[in-house]
């Protein structure tokens, strides 16, 4: 699809996620992207489309799905090795104002939910299995439909409750705590 350099494409995507936190959704414009990623409105058009397919490319930037999922043959080990960030969430900001141009835009909410959430989650899922598989988890365990909830919990709530970034004691605190217990794993 693009020409351009790894570099320069991580330039264009975090240039427009400073946009989106600094003027949220509705009023970042892909005048102000071109501007202060030194774009040609043209290319940034042609490459993504509009204003969502940039915004959305850009949050894929931040995913972790490029990586093997780990199997280390437990799902807390799992969960430990997965790679640094992957079970992190990124700046608070960044979810406030994700969170507000999901519920601006239809498109970019339905956007967000086919190519990052859900991607992300299936990840998730493909873990869990694993684990129920191996005699873990019970296949009936009445936290398993609860699972996506538990994943992302940590990651939304503590941001917007207190402004909390989330770093990696905390999320190995919660999965020891919350998660695995959850799942009958003590």
């Amino acid at each position: 699809m693009s020409r351009l350099s790894a570099e320069r494409l991580e330039e264009l995507y975090v240039g427009t996620l400073k946009l989106l936190v600094e003027h949220g959704f509705d009023k970042l414009t892909m005048d102000q992207i071109a501007d202060e990623t030194k774009s040609s409105k043209a290319t940034l058009y042609r490459q993504w489309g509009g204003k969502v397919g940039l915004v959305v490319e850009s949050l894929k930037c931040l995913g972790h799905d490029k990586h093997d999922l780990p199997d280390t043959g437990s799902l807390r080990g799992d969960l430990a090795a997965l790679p640094a960030g992957e079970s992190e969430a990124p700046a608070a900001e960044l979810i406030t104002a994700i969170m507000h141009a999901m519920k601006q835009s239809d498109e970019l909410a339905e956007a967000v939910r086919m190519q990052i959430i859900e991607p992300g989650l299936e990840r998730v899922h493909l873990m869990i299995q694993r684990a129920v598989d191996r005699g873990e988890v019970a296949a009936d365990c009445p936290a398993l439909p609860y699972i996506d909830l538990l994943f992302m919990a940590p990651v939304i709530l503590r941001t917007l409750l207190d402004g909390s970034e989330i770093d990696h004691d905390f999320i190995t605190g919660f999965h020891e705590s919350v998660l695995l217990p959850a799942l009958g794993i003590h």
